[in-house]
């Protein structure tokens, strides 16, 4: 499955790597996606980083885990 991560922090990037740990292609998006490079090599080979439209175009889920 695709999975959006919409805001990477201490939640969005938990949850989204161990989503592409068990094989889920994961999008992190935010503000700044030049900034998530670490979180995507410590989430693995079905992670990656883009902006927030990216993250709307490529997925079947949406992880909306933003400050409110």
């Amino acid at each position: 499955m695709k999975i959006s991560v919409i805001g990477s922090g201490g939640i969005g990037g938990t949850v989204g790597t161990l989503w592409a740990k068990v094989g889920h292609e994961v999008l992190f998006s935010s503000r700044n996606p030049e900034k998530l490079s670490a979180l995507v090599a410590a989430a693995g080979a079905s992670a990656k980083a883009g902006t927030i439209v990216e993250a709307a175009s490529f997925t079947d889920v949406i992880f909306l885990a933003v400050y409110y």
